[in-house]
């Protein structure tokens, strides 16, 4: 569907707010790489919206850029930021042919007000492609084009530490303005790498095993050494939200096995052989217990101990 067509679905006008992605570590992929994980991506981010109740909305690859389309910008943003590996960064956006005019009249209309209730401000342009001026230019003249309409004496340029920044994305002959910047998950795609068995036993490192593996692209698969039912409940929710944002776990993978019996490594051998798993990961408590008596060519491993993560990103599964 095309954007036009989009904006009359939907109900947008001109200067109806639009949702800009920026990559993570697919820009830095080659050519016919980064094709293959922006496919991924966007397949991924079409799952996770619709499976949270978003039902009108177009997703866009441009210059190197993904853009989503929809009446509920809120909810997406949210989404994206937190529930989705592979994407740097995330900012609602409103957008105009690169024309001087036109860029101001948006930041007269939306823009103004918030530009109201700081005392000092900067204009932040990022240019591709060719035109008649410069990024420093363009910034100063949509600076003094400001001071000049608003009829604040207190409102102040300040390029080294204002309290509000103003950005513009000017790429060929559009134009996206924007204040605001929401920092994404990072990572690859979900489901661009293989399955990966995980270990849980209950602990919160659990999390943020699954969650690391995750961003990574992995398939996580979940063995349990206790019957699920007996963890607590915030817990079981987490695990199962992770769950749900895999689209490429089958039906059967997203079971959650345990043995009635008392925890083996054959057990798990024989599960991981099974879901053809590529490796074994799981907690440092469980590691330190078991992990030496897992053959050698398994791969075992505590993603965990790689790298810390926010707890900002593991906090919103248990919400």
């Amino acid at each position: 569907m095309k954007q036009s067509n989009l904006d009359d679905s939907i109900g947008l006008n001109e200067q109806h707010q639009i949702i800009l992605i920026r990559f993570s570590e697919i820009g830095i992929k080659s050519p016919k790489t980064r094709r293959w994980l922006t496919k991924k991506l966007i397949s991924h981010i079409e799952f996770v919206l619709k499976n949270n109740d978003i039902e009108e909305f177009q997703i866009e690859n441009r210059f190197s850029r993904i853009f989503v389309f929809s009446a509920e910008t809120d909810k997406i943003v949210h989404l994206l930021s937190n529930f989705i590996p592979g994407i740097s960064s995330i900012s609602k956006v409103y957008s105009c042919k690169t024309d001087f005019q036109e860029i101001t009249g948006i930041i007269r209309e939306q823009f103004f007000e918030r530009l109201r209730n700081h005392s000092t401000f900067a204009v932040k342009v990022k240019r591709t492609g060719k035109h008649s001026f410069s990024s420093v230019e363009i910034a100063a003249d949509i600076g003094e084009f400001i001071l000049d309409n608003i009829n604040d004496n207190n409102l102040r340029v300040n390029l080294t530490d204002p309290e509000y920044y103003l950005y513009l994305e000017i790429r060929e002959g559009v134009t996206y303005v924007y204040d605001q910047i929401a920092k994404g998950l990072g990572g690859l795609p979900a489901g661009c790498q293989g399955k990966v068995l995980v270990i849980i036993s209950g602990e919160n490192e659990d999390i943020a095993n699954i969650l690391q593996l995750y961003k990574r692209g992995a398939i996580t698969i979940i063995y349990s050494i206790k019957q699920f039912s007996q963890y607590p409940k915030e817990y079981q929710k987490a695990i199962s939200k992770l769950l749900a944002l895999q689209q490429n776990l089958k039906k059967t993978e997203r079971v959650i096995f345990s043995s009635d019996k008392q925890f083996n490594v054959e057990e798990v051998l024989n599960y991981y052989q099974k879901t053809q798993s590529l490796s074994i990961a799981m907690s440092k408590t469980i590691f330190e217990d078991i992990s030496m008596k897992f053959p050698t060519t398994i791969p075992v491993f505590v993603p965990y101990l790689v790298e810390d993560l926010r707890e900002e990103e593991i906090s919103i599964f248990y919400n």
